[in-house]
């Protein structure tokens, strides 16, 4: 009935939104720059936290932001259309309704070319989309250690990305991943019926269709 929406790819962030069944948000923790701003907020369909940032888009397609906006990641009152949000680093990318992205913030001007768009997932400085066909395209604006080489994926449904890792889940409930592996984050091969993924800074948790949870 709710969706969480835990804070934790930033080390530097400490709130947590939540989205209620009745479209409502409620936000606790850091709020130094205004975001977890949220209480006023009504017929929210998903929403995103970036770095310092929130990011939510409404039942009528527009979207709301509250929070820190030196790079323009909150200028998105002008969209419309939009059936997906996500907030990365200083960024907020939305997907429209015939697959093309919108984006404003730091690190997002390339992506406007994009087209049979499905699924978006802004991490960090990096961002991925998610095509019809399965297939992932990204702009790697930090690519160190190979988290963006995502390029040979296929059949992908769910993509989350850390500082140093991607994982992609597949159609057929296997989990893909590329990066840093250091703390063994990236050792997802064996896993079977997944069926939704998360990464954080060096772990990746997946959660099956019993409803378990592996890590």
């Amino acid at each position: 009935p709710f969706c969480v929406c835990p804070v934790t790819t930033w080390p530097s962030s400490r709130w947590l939104l939540v989205m209620k069944n009745n479209g409502t948000v409620v936000a606790v923790g850091d709020n130094s720059v205004g975001q977890c701003n949220v209480s006023s907020r009504t017929d929210i369909v998903a929403i995103s936290a970036g770095l310092t940032h929130t990011v939510g888009f409404k039942k009528d397609g527009t979207v709301i932001a509250t929070g820190e906006n030196y790079n323009g990641q909150c200028n998105v009152s002008n969209l419309k259309d939009i059936v997906a949000v996500s907030a990365g680093y200083t960024c907020t990318v939305c997907l429209k309704k015939d697959g093309t992205i919108v984006a404003v913030g730091e690190y997002c001007s390339d992506i406007s070319s994009w087209t049979d768009i499905v699924a978006i997932s802004a991490e960090n400085s990096n961002i991925f989309g998610i095509k019809k066909d399965g297939s992932v395209v990204v702009m790697a604006n930090k690519n160190e250690i190979g988290q963006c080489h995502v390029s040979n994926w296929s059949d992908i449904v769910d993509v989350s990305g850390s500082l140093l890792h991607t994982v992609g889940l597949k159609s057929d409930g296997t989990v893909v991943a590329v990066g840093d592996n250091s703390f063994g984050q990236c050792n997802v091969s064996s896993w079977t019926d997944i069926i939704a993924i998360s990464a954080g800074i060096s772990h990746t948790i997946g959660l099956k269709e019993d409803g378990t949870i592996v890590a």
